[in-house]
């Protein structure tokens, strides 16, 4: 699972119950759910084991978590469900949450290290992959706030 998004207001924990043969599961002794990340190997809880709620009279089972931090980083979701004769199924699941925010801002600067750019009059013109597209416009200066294209002195943002 991957999520976008640094402090999601809820993350939904879900797992679908199976027999052996495949057909749905629907009843369990105990359905539980943690969340933990690791720090020098260490396991640090971010969500206790929690009992999961079953959906209906379904396979699935079910825990709406609304963290109250959950910063960008790896985590690992662990369900242990438990069947009415005691066999026990530990499964893991890992979320990467991510600030697509940083990733755009990245985007944008690799765009302009590494593309298109061009002086017209006095402006510098930063272009977007297709290279014809401006991105980012910049009114250039000479060191004393003159408009320039010798001697660059500052750039300001149109």
């Amino acid at each position: 699972m991957i999520i976008d998004t640094v402090n999601p207001a809820q993350v939904v924990l879900q797992v679908t119950a199976q027999n052996i043969d495949g057909t749905p599961k629907t009843t369990l002794l105990s359905a539980k759910v943690r969340v933990y990340h690791l720090v020098f190997g260490s396991e640090v809880d971010d969500l206790v084991s929690t009992d999961l709620t079953q959906v209906g009279v379904s396979s699935i089972w079910r825990y709406i978590w609304a963290p109250t931090a959950l910063p960008t980083g790896h985590y690992t979701i662990e369900y242990i469900l438990v069947d009415p004769d005691g066999a026990n199924f530990v499964g893991i699941e890992d979320i990467d949450i991510r600030d697509i925010a940083k990733q755009v801002d990245l985007e944008v600067v690799k765009k302009v290290e590494v593309g298109r750019w061009k002086i017209v009059g006095n402006q510098m013109i930063f272009y977007d992959d297709d290279e014809t597209t401006p991105l980012l416009t910049y009114d250039l200066f000479d060191q004393h706030g003159v408009p320039s294209t010798l001697n660059i002195f500052e750039r300001k943002p149109t």
